[in-house]
């Protein structure tokens, strides 16, 4: 026995040599492909096309903008830039050390997607999801708890891009119908159980039950009763975030009795809501209107009424700055969704820019206006109005 060891001891590290260097090799050639971009936050090493690489600069700052607005209560500063890798070929993603399976894996520091011949909002929720798990081990530590980092991630990955912002906390019908199916069948966990999961369980059991409920506590402690605990929720976050054992952490902010918030989480999502968050689906199809609106604006392209502007639209003529670029597909998914919507008009104020508006059936309207300066976009604000009421809420 011992000789036939010494006999297989040297064919097996050959053979894991020859392993690990095709695995170099296949690295090697999938990085040769890619070219490097430096932005503001981030390094993009990518092999797409000039709009390809575009989409991903503009997406990429806004999204890390995004990321450090809503966490500025308990997140640091970038540093340094972070790498991110963007395969146009799967096949590549997976040589560089893509997890098998997955479409896109934050890893060794390092967010890494596959973006195919052409991204789309999948590849873009990929990313944010993941994007969300690179930021907070840069800017929050190492340390936040597998739930915590998870059920952000999830919340940022839902989030809808506007060109310039986000629309975030949507509710997708079809993740709604799920998690209540999941919660009627007993299948989630208790907040205790879930907040002391490892790592290690998480990956264990990798069930889409705990990214559902994950996503689910912090859009309650976030969101629900108009933001009620959204204060409380911070300085959990920040507690947690600092390495305090969460159960210090939850009673510090929310005093002692969780079974009553997991409670009152329950009663949240049972309620029978077929598509709560209409509003801000339909916020960020005008929003993303304004964007596209106020370019051609700041480049003195002017329309009659809001007829003019969809044609113009739709034909491919809107202008704008080359430095305010933004991706065409993200126009057409908005012209897609804009005829059900609402109906569409343009209020022109005097010295100010005009503002586009749509007006639903309910009598709601969706207002986007934006700012320019020295002949360039400089802000889009999307409000919605009550009209019955003749009052105004921005929900973001």
């Amino acid at each position: 026995m011992q000789i036939n060891r010494l006999k297989i001891r040297p064919a097996f590290a050959s053979l894991m040599f020859l392993v690990v260097i095709t695995a170099l090799a296949l690295q090697a050639h999938a990085q040769a492909k890619l070219k490097s971009y430096k932005t503001r936050y981030y390094i993009i090493h990518t092999d797409l096309d000039t709009d390809g690489v575009q989409e991903a600069v503009v997406r990429m700052t806004a999204m890390a903008e995004e990321y450090r607005r809503r966490t500025k209560g308990f997140s640091g500063k970038f540093r340094k830039k972070l790498p991110f890798y963007l395969f146009r070929n799967s096949k590549d993603y997976y040589a560089f050390g893509g997890l098998k399976g997955s479409a896109g894996v934050f890893m060794g520091g390092a967010l890494m997607a596959i973006a195919g011949e052409k991204t789309s909002e999948q590849t873009w929720h990929i990313v944010q999801h993941e994007g969300f798990h690179q930021f907070a081990h840069a800017t929050i530590g190492k340390d936040l708890p597998i739930w915590a980092d998870e059920d952000m991630a999830e919340y940022f990955g839902q989030a809808i891009f506007t060109g310039d912002g986000f629309v975030v906390g949507v509710i997708p019908p079809r993740r709604l119908a799920r998690l209540k199916k999941e919660i009627k069948e007993n299948k989630v966990k208790s907040f205790s159980k879930m907040m002391t999961m490892t790592n290690r369980q998480w990956v264990k059991e990798m069930a889409m039950v705990n990214y559902d409920q994950a996503w689910s506590m912090i859009y309650f402690l976030i969101r629900a009763e108009n933001g009620k605990y959204q204060k409380a929720t911070m300085g959990f976050l920040k507690d947690i975030s600092r390495g305090r054992p969460y159960l210090d952490a939850w009673t510090r902010n929310f005093g002692p009795k969780i079974k009553i918030f997991e409670k009152r989480w329950r009663e949240y999502w049972l309620a029978p809501r077929e598509n709560p968050t209409a509003d801000l689906y339909d916020k960020a199809v005008a929003a993303t209107l304004t964007s596209f609106f106020a370019r051609a604006y700041s480049q003195r392209q002017k329309f009659e009424n809001a007829d003019e502007f969809f044609k113009a639209a739709r034909a491919g003529n809107l202008k704008a700055h080359k430095k305010d670029w933004l991706p065409p597909t993200l126009l057409t998914n908005a012209l897609d969704k804009a005829g059900k919507t609402g109906k569409w008009s343009i209020e022109a104020t005097k010295g100010r820019p005009p503002k586009l508006i749509c007006t639903r059936d309910d009598g709601k309207q969706f207002v986007g206006a934006f700012v320019l300066k020295s002949g360039r976009v400089s802000k889009v604000n999307l409000k919605i109005v009550e009209k019955k009421e003749t009052k105004e809420t921005e929900k973001n």
